[in-house]
């Protein structure tokens, strides 16, 4: 199975799950540096963001009317019940096509 496969693959099955039962799967990826859009970001912020593990709780998969598709979640950086309570999670949309995921 190809890496870009396996990474639709694993986004697909947690969506699939949400929609099933109302639970969330979590999916752990990071960005891979060179298909990264360019941001006016400083160099250190470039050298480790693919260090940089980021956790979705996937709900939906979706595709832009340009054709790209994307993981709909909550980004569950405060994975720890004492911060889900003090923080909001936040919603996002992750290019699949940039995921590398981890595992």
């Amino acid at each position: 199975m190809s890496k870009r496969t396996e990474i639709f693959d694993r986004v697909y099955r947690a969506a699939e799950k949400y929609q099933r039962t109302g639970k969330h799967s979590q999916v752990s990826f990071r960005y891979n540096p060179e298909q990264r859009t360019e941001f006016g970001f400083s160099a250190w912020k470039h050298e480790r963001d693919s260090d940089s593990v980021r956790n979705i709780l996937v709900e939906d998969v979706r595709v832009s009317s340009q054709g790209m598709v994307y993981a709909v979640g909550v980004d569950n950086r405060y994975n720890l019940k004492q911060f889900t309570n003090k923080y909001p999670q936040h919603r996002r949309a992750y290019r699949i096509d940039r995921m590398v995921v981890d595992g």
